[in-house]
């Protein structure tokens, strides 16, 4: 029996030890940036996984910087505003909480996550994209409402990154990215995306034509973003709420609609939905005045090319085009701007402003046929 005894005895330390060094292992790689372990070049720096876990690692880095400044939207906020440009007034409190994907009813909850964990909000600059208040878009499957109510990490959210099996795996696979020595990450420490890597593993064969063709064919033919669009009032609602909640907390709102590439309109005309596209701004004007920075104006109509200066893809602009958003957002440096890029609408000059847009689109048109011509080419499915 004793013989038995010390058997099991061996056994069970031989599991606890195996057991303690999946959590050592996981800990030590952190794979997610969820446990803020300190990097390394070589062995844990380059943390590709991030990019599936979004929703989960920004929403701990909140708990942690707690900045007094935040950058919402969707990927093109990820991929386009620096929270370091110099016209924001704290750059060094300023986190990028783009969340890749998002609807509109995503970013309200990371707002109130935000607001929640900093008090002293000051500032919160919204870039707004018409799939967001699509009614089929429904939350992320990474979305976990529990982990936007807590100053912490939540429980569940620790044992996963640190006990489980599906982290040793990715932790392992981390290990191995940073070999050789590899600083490329998805992510910087705020928020924002690293465009090398964004270029790396997001357009097809690292090309932005190619990127340009799956990007317009995925928005045609996917239920979420237009192919069966339905303006949704419950998002505009939660826009409306995460306004309310700026004016009741005396926090300075900078909101604006992303310039995407002049084909990310095309596409919304080819799918039937521009004056459903008109009537969303419309209703975003009755909540409040926005920044337009769509449309058919200077830096949205660059030809599509290898080497553009302002696009990785139909709707991801680069931070030289988020540097001119900052500066029309926050006046500086004016002079930089092209003054077609950006237009403040209200009620009262809407109609007009899209008229402009119908009369830009129609020049723009006769001027470059390969660019609108583009997307009726892409009838075939992904």
């Amino acid at each position: 029996m004793k013989r038995y005894s010390g058997y099991l005895g061996w056994l069970l330390t031989f599991f606890l030890c195996q057991f303690l060094g999946v959590v050592l292992f996981n800990l030590t790689i952190d794979p997610y940036g969820a446990i803020a372990t300190p990097t390394i070049a070589g062995f844990n720096q380059s943390k590709p996984e991030q990019r599936n876990h979004v929703r989960l690692f920004k929403a701990i880095a909140i708990t942690r910087q707690k900045p007094t400044i935040i950058l919402l939207g969707s990927s093109r906020t990820e991929v386009g505003l620096n929270p370091n440009h110099v016209a924001i007034p704290t750059p060094s409190s300023t986190y990028n909480l783009g969340i890749s994907g998002a609807n509109m009813y995503e970013v309200l909850r990371y707002f109130q996550h935000a607001l929640k964990n900093q008090p002293d909000l000051t500032h919160v600059i919204i870039g707004i994209d018409f799939f967001m208040f699509n009614h089929q878009r429904a939350n992320q499957i990474d979305f976990d409402e529990t982990r936007l109510e807590k100053q912490h990490i939540t429980l569940p959210d620790f044992l996963d990154v640190t006990f489980s099996l599906d982290t040793l795996s990715t932790s392992y696979t981390t290990l191995l990215a940073n070999h050789p020595d590899s600083s490329a990450t998805p992510y910087y420490a705020n928020g924002m995306r690293n465009p090398d890597f964004f270029i790396q593993h997001n357009l097809p064969e690292q090309s932005i034509v190619k990127g340009f063709k799956f990007g317009l064919r995925e928005y045609l033919h996917d239920p979420t973003l237009y192919q069966d669009y339905t303006l949704s009032r419950q998002q505009l609602n939660y826009l409306k709420q995460l306004i309310n909640l700026c004016q009741k907390n005396q926090i300075k709102l900078h909101l604006f609609i992303s310039p995407s590439h002049a084909t990310q309109w095309e596409a919304i005309r080819r799918a039937g939905l521009w004056a459903v596209f008109e009537e969303w701004k419309r209703e975003v004007v009755q909540i409040t005045p926005v920044w337009d920075f769509s449309g058919y104006n200077s830096i949205t109509t660059e030809p599509i090319s290898e080497t553009m200066k302002n696009y990785f893809d139909n709707s991801h602009y680069r931070q030289n085009v988020g540097d001119l958003v900052l500066n029309r957002l926050f006046q500086h440096n004016s002079d930089s701007v092209p003054q077609d890029f950006g237009s403040v609408i209200t009620p009262e000059t809407l109609e007009s402003h899209l008229q402009t847009i119908r009369s830009n689109r129609e020049i723009w048109v006769k001027t470059n046929p390969p660019g609108w011509q583009l997307v009726p080419s892409l009838n075939q499915k992904l």
